[in-house]
This record gives C-alpha cells, sequence and structure tokens, in this order.
C-alpha cells in the first residue's frame, strides 16, 4: 500500500489493525460514493461519558497501529510527522516521494474498509472520554476517505488547487535534516522527482482519457509554477534554500558539508529542473481540449459536489442548510459592521487602521511574541513556544498564496515553521491580521495547545480543513480585539475585510458549482440578501471563472467561520452572563480538530457545566 499523500497534501488515513473484538454482524460497504455520502450526511454523535477517565487499552493498541501503519506506507509522511520514528517502532518505508496510480486501487479501498470494521467492532461505552471522541474523529474521517476514494477520476494532480509542481518545492524547502541519515533520504527523494513526475503526467494522461482532460486554467497556473522553478539556475530555491540549511548544521563537518552542496546542486541541475521542464511542455498537450464550464462541480457529478463541500467545510448540513447559515451569518456580519462604521470616531480609526496599519509597526516573531503576550483575555495561556518564521522565495511562491504554517512533528513541538509569501503580503494590520491566523492564536496555537494534551499520535493522521481554518479565521478577529485600536468597533471592522469576504465567497462558490448559478443568479442573490456589496455583469463572470477553475477553496475558510459563529453565539444564548471566552475556547481545543457535528457536543458540554 503506497500513496503520494504530503506532496499533495491529503492526510488520507493508510492504516491497518489485526486486533479482534466483539463479534458482530458484518457490515456490507460498497465501492459507491453516495453510500459513504449519506453515511456521512446521516451522523449521529453520541453520548460522552465525560467521567470515564480510564482508557480503554486494547483501543489504544488500535490506535497505536493506526499511527505506526500511516507512518509505514510514506516516507514523507514520516519525515514531517515525527522526528525520532525508532521510538515509535516505525519500520522506516522505503525513501521516495509516492506513487501516482489512475485508477480504483481495490486494494487501498479494501484497507479502508477494514479499518472501519475493526473500529466499529469497539463498544463504545468501554471507552474513556478521551477516547470516545478519538472513535467519532476516526469514524467519520475514514466515512470521508471512502466517500472521496469513489470519485477517484475527479481528482487532478495540476490543477490551481492542488498543484504538484509547486507543492513538491514547499516539501523540499520545509524539510528538516535531523541527522545524516535525514539528509541521505532527502538526497534519494530528490533523485525521485523525476520519476514521480513521469507517474504524475502518465496519471494525467490516463485521466484525459478516461473523458477528463485538464482546463485550460490549469494547465496555465501548473506551467507558470514550473517556470518559477525553471527560471533560475544556481540561485534556484533547491539550491539556495539548501545551501542555507547545510552551513547551519553542526553534524557536519566543513567538508561534508561542501559535498552535499555540490551534489545537491547537481542532482537539481541534471534531474530536478529537465524534470520540470519536461512538465512544463507535456501539459500543453492538453490546451483546449476541455470546456470549462463543464468542470463546475455539479456538472461534472451532483453527488461530488456535495461531497466536497462537506469535506471542505467539516460540516455535514443539507447544502439547503449550510446555504441559509452562511447567508445569515453573512447578513449579522453586514450587520456588524454597518454598526461599527455608523459612528464617526469609530469610522475615522477604522480608516486609520485599515489604510495605515494604525501606525502598527511589529512583523514576524516580534508581532507574535506580542499576540502570545496578550491572548489571555479570550484563550488559555499556552505558554512558551518556539517558531521559526521565513519569507518564501518569491519566484516560486504559489500565487494563491498569503502565508502558510507547517504544523510540528508529535515529538517536538517546538519546531513549527510558517512561511509568508512576499508577493501578497501588506504591510501594518494585513501582516498582523495574518500572523494571527497562522501563528497566535490560529494554526500554531490550536496545534501546539492539542498535543500539549497529550493525545494520541493518531490524531495527527486525520484532519478536518473546515475545523482547522475556521479556527483560524476567528482568531483573526479576538487578535484584532486585543491589536491597540482603542475603539472595539474600529477593530471589529478592520476584522470584516477578510471575514466577509471568506463568507461571500463561499456562498458564491456553492452557488456556481452546487446550484449551477448564471451570472442574473448571482446578481439576483446580493440584489435579495445583500446590503453591503453587490456584483455587476463582469464580477459575476470572473467569479464563475474562478470558482470553477477553485472549487471549494474558500469554503474551509468561510463555512470554518460561519459554523464558529453559530457555536459562539449558541453558548452565549445559553449562558449569558456567565458565558467565558477562555473557558469556551478551551471546551473547542481539548479534543482537537473536528467535524462540527462532533465539536457541538463539545460545546454541549461546556454549556451544560456552565449554566
Amino acid at each position: 500500500m503506497k500513496k503520494l499523500l504530503i506532496l499533495l497534501i491529503t492526510l488520507l488515513l493508510l492504516c491497518s489493525c489485526t486486533i479482534k473484538q466483539k463479534e458482530k454482524e458484518p457490515t456490507v460497504y460498497e465501492k459507491d460514493g453516495s453510500k459513504y455520502l449519506e453515511l456521512i450526511k446521516n451522523y449521529k454523535t453520541r453520548t460522552k461519558n465525560k467521567n470515564n477517565t480510564v482508557d480503554n487499552p486494547e483501543f489504544d493498541k488500535y490506535l497505536d497501529t493506526v499511527f505506526v501503519d500511516l507512518m509505514n506506507s510514506d516516507f514523507m509522511t514520516m519525515h514531517f510527522k515525527v522526528v525520532d520514528y525508532k521510538k515509535y517502532n516505525i519500520d522506516k518505508p522505503p525513501v521516495d516521494l509516492g506513487t501516482v496510480n489512475y485508477g480504483f486501487d481495490q486494494e487501498n479501498f479494501d484497507y479502508f474498509v477494514k479499518q472501519l470494521e475493526e473500529l466499529q467492532a469497539f463498544d463504545f461505552d468501554s471507552l474513556s472520554y478521551r477516547q470516545q471522541y478519538d472513535y467519532e474523529a476516526q469514524e467519520y474521517s475514514l466515512y470521508e476517505t471512502l466517500a472521496d476514494y469513489c470519485y477517484y477520476q475527479y481528482n487532478f494532480i495540476f490543477s490551481t488547487g492542488s498543484c504538484l509542481p509547486e507543492n513538491l518545492v514547499s516539501n523540499f524547502v520545509d524539510y528538516t535534516f535531523y541527522d545524516e541519515e535525514s539528509l541521505e533520504d532527502y538526497m534519494t527523494c530528490l533523485e525521485d522527482v523525476d520519476r514521480l513526475f513521469d507517474d504524475a503526467l502518465k496519471y494525467t494522461s490516463e485521466q484525459s482519457k478516461d473523458g477528463y482532460p485538464l482546463i485550460n486554467a490549469w494547465i496555465d497556473y501548473s506551467r507558470n509554477a514550473c517556470l518559477g522553478v525553471l527560471n533560475k539556475t544556481d540561485d534556484n530555491d533547491f539550491i539556495v534554500s539548501f545551501d542555507k540549511r547545510i552551513k547551519e548544521l553542526d553534524f557536519l563537518s566543513e567538508d561534508k558539508k561542501n559535498e552535499y552542496i555540490e551534489k545537491n546542486k547537481k542532482i537539481v541541475l541534471e534531474e530536478v529542473l529537465p524534470a520540470y521542464q519536461k512538465v512544463y511542455d507535456d501539459l500543453e498537450q492538453y490546451r483546449s481540449k476541455a470546456k470549462m464550464d463543464n468542470y463546475r462541480l455539479s456538472n461534472i457529478n451532483k453527488e461530488y459536489a456535495e461531497l466536497q463541500y462537506i469535506l471542505s467545510s467539516s460540516c455535514n448540513k443539507s447544502m439547503d442548510t449550510l446555504m441559509q447559515e452562511l447567508t445569515d451569518n453573512l447578513a449579522m456580519l453586514e450587520a456588524e459592521y454597518i454598526s461599527c462604521v455608523y459612528d464617526e470616531s469609530s469610522f475615522e480609526k477604522y480608516n486609520q487602521a485599515l489604510m495605515g496599519g494604525y501606525n502598527f509597526s511589529l512583523t514576524g516573531k516580534d508581532c507574535l511574541e506580542y499576540l502570545r503576550e496578550n491572548l489571555h483575555t479570550y484563550y488559555p495561556d499556552l505558554g512558551d513556544v518556539d517558531y521559526t518564521v521565513e519569507q518564501l522565495d518569491p519566484d516560486t511562491a504559489p500565487s494563491t498564496t498569503v502565508a502558510y504554517y507547517w504544523p510540528s512533528p508529535v515529538d517536538n513541538l517546538n519546531q513549527n515553521i510558517i512561511r509568508t509569501n512576499p508577493n501578497n503580503m501588506n504591510e501594518g494590520f494585513a501582516t498582523y491580521s495574518t500572523l494571527a491566523h497562522e501563528g497566535l492564536p490560529g494554526h500554531l496555537y490550536q496545534h501546539v495547545f492539542y498535543y500539549r494534551t497529550n493525545p494520541h499520535n493518531f490524531r495527527s493522521a486525520i484532519g478536518f480543513s473546515g475545523y482547522t481554518e475556521g479556527w483560524a479565521v476567528n482568531a483573526q478577529y479576538y487578535a484584532m480585539q486585543i491589536s491597540g485600536i482603542e475603539d472595539h468597533y474600529a477593530a471589529s471592522a478592520v476584522f470584516f475585510e477578510d471575514a466577509y469576504f471568506f463568507i461571500l465567497y463561499t456562498i458564491v462558490d456553492i452557488g456556481i458549482n452546487y446550484y449551477g448559478w448564471k451570472e442574473k443568479d448571482i446578481i439576483k442573490y446580493f440584489e435579495d440578501e445583500s446590503r453591503v456589496f453587490s456584483f455587476d455583469n463582469n464580477t459575476a463572470k470572473e467569479m464563475i471563472d474562478l470558482f470553477i477553475e477553485m472549487p471549494a477553496v474558500y469554503t474551509p475558510y468561510g463555512a470554518g467561520y460561519s459554523n464558529f459563529m453559530t457555536l459562539e453565539n449558541k453558548a452565549k444564548a445559553a449562558l449569558g452572563g456567565k458565558f467565558d471566552y477562555v473557558k469556551y475556547h478551551e471546551s473547542l481545543l481539548k479534543n482537537g480538530p473536528l467535524p462540527f457535528n462532533i465539536l457541538e457536543t463539545a460545546v454541549d458540554e461546556y454549556i451544560a457545566e456552565n449554566r
């Protein structure tokens, strides 16, 4: 069993277990995505026993196997998840970049089914409180994986949303050298780039013959990503970044460092760059073979469209319910914005903050340290944590990216990396807000806080993007409240610039790709619903092109934040003056990333405990 995981930024649960538990009637799982979609949509959470703190040892053995099997399945996944793989009894997998094969992989599909059957053989009531959340997170994640697996033909390697040449740069630039073994492994993987690209091109060819050629926008994006690498030689990011990191190593002699520098340069110039050139040349053959409108998700497959919004939102509500909640929460933001800028003094401070950053000059680690020291009003104290903040190479930085956070391995919570894109970073509060999103109290805070609670390591194998991105957008709001802007309303209005458009774009995206909106539908929707923003024909057409090219790209942010808004409003309405921000945020954090229907049970517990 071998899958390309990290390179495609896809956390599929590749794991197995042979533990036998109580006997039950076998469940029949069909190779039909609609069956798993229904299991997700109808997923019911169970009542948790908060007083049960005694772990079921057999269940933890199952989770141990889940984690170890994932690490055993793919080298790059293992490298980024753990520092000391031997400590976890992990058998080091073959050192390569994984494989990509087009078609339905029966072996892996059966593997996931087996995982689900073994999970469901456990008696839920026999598990501790912590394990019960792990059980539901695992079960829900497996349903997601199996559902998505059935729609393999719609997964594109060379697209704007998942561009292999672009992602590959990030994997090598952010690769950490722990010792000479990991350095040698890096070299082996670098020599594997051409083989991986050949596999990817074969995949794309077979996908095209199956009726799904690349659209022009994806071809242009992927070729431009290749050009970002090809336009440089000795100053290529594969070389510059490597040289910088090698010179900082203390376990190599100077002679050894120079030897590796020369070896890396040779591989990049003689193997990696020609591989990028081959991709650049080969992709052109697909130009104009696909009509863009055919690639609306609803035109590809309506069930697949619904699944993608469920996956990206971490929310199993019906599409109509999700759309209505997005609409309602957008209206709430609009009302709050209007109230914020209605007062002349607040509006003046809002403009000052928006245009000039309110004289906010902190950047990088200074900015994040300011946030860390001032979070206590809204969040549990995180204490000290180490991290690095570095700029991406402007020539290879993804054009769609402002910044990103690379989570620490589970056995070194101080190895946190934040990368910023100098092409897209603005000064003042735009930088502040971005670093709050990626760092504190956003992604870095959420990741480190949760793993300091000593959860089972298997949780690093699954993820829920609606939760993680929604958390980070929500973190931007509270970061703005401690930003130093004297007027709370002005601070809220500055945040509005991000949150409003995240939700608005999510609505437009779903309208286009699920409901099949045309230009007139987009215009009418916002004429009927919106008081702040409207579309004309040109803007509506641009939105259609954008979201056919990048479907569901804003959903984790917009729908994720909208769901956090809904949960917070629920808790505040129930508790009134007893609502406590620190305790509330702890309730959202302590069980790790979850789908929102499962997370809501944690909020209900918080409400019940604090009435």
